[in-house]
């Protein structure tokens, strides 16, 4: 019987009209399915038995993570933030993390794993939060992806000073920050919505498929 990695994505939150509830796309699960895994959603649950059960953790994309977890107060500009999530995230990141146990950050995902080993971000940038635009990838994701592929842009946050062992995969034209990947972990975090770039399920960029990210955290489980 061939092992299907399963791998734990990370999950927002949303109130109810009685109670917290968790959403996510279901994108993740449909791409982690055509790359050779199972996903699951967290919910709650502790993190290190966690990390024991999954093979790997997707960070999602969502909103802001709060300021403070990479030393700045707020400023002028309006941030959806939630602290708990940010807890939560934190806490699989260091138990997957532990276990040398492979990541992939997506939107926000890239950035809380910016935040998480110490890298900063800019609270806010211009003409990122709708559209497409191109990249360009150093020679690894390059292999995955294409050396200058098109991606999708919903975000008005992105990595300023990277954190520690990690080294810039990918830079947009205006030399944003749009990819992450650890030196010696397999730990990878990408600024757009892969998900949204797998034909057939979803189609942002004509002509672009990035379902090799995925095939690249099933591949290090």
């Amino acid at each position: 019987m061939v092992h299907s990695p399963l791998i734990l994505i990370s999950s927002g939150r949303i109130m109810g009209d009685l109670s917290m509830q968790r959403r996510q796309s279901e994108l993740y699960g449909a791409c982690l399915s055509l790359a050779g895994g199972m996903g699951a959603l967290y919910t709650q649950g502790g993190t290190a038995e966690l990390s024991q059960r999954f093979d790997g953790l997707l960070l999602a994309g969502g909103g802001d993570p709060h300021p403070a977890l990479y030393g700045q107060k707020r400023g002028s500009v309006p941030l959806s933030i939630d602290p708990v999530r940010d807890a939560e995230e934190q806490a699989l990141f260091a138990a997957f993390e532990a276990r040398h146990k492979p990541i992939l950050g997506i939107c926000r995902g890239v950035q809380m794993l910016n935040v998480c080993c110490g890298g900063t971000l800019y609270q806010h940038i211009e003409e990122h939060m709708d559209g497409c635009h191109s990249v360009t990838c150093t020679a690894d994701l390059a292999a995955l992806i294409g050396g200058s592929p098109m991606v999708n842009s919903y975000h008005h946050q992105a990595v300023d000073r990277a954190a520690p062992g990690f080294r810039v995969a990918a830079r947009a034209a205006d030399n944003t920050i749009e990819a992450l990947w650890h030196r010696t972990k397999p730990i990878l975090g990408v600024q757009w919505h892969p998900e949204r770039m797998v034909p057939p399920l979803c189609e942002d960029a004509h002509g672009e498929n990035h379902l090799a990210l995925f095939g690249w955290l099933i591949q290090h489980c």
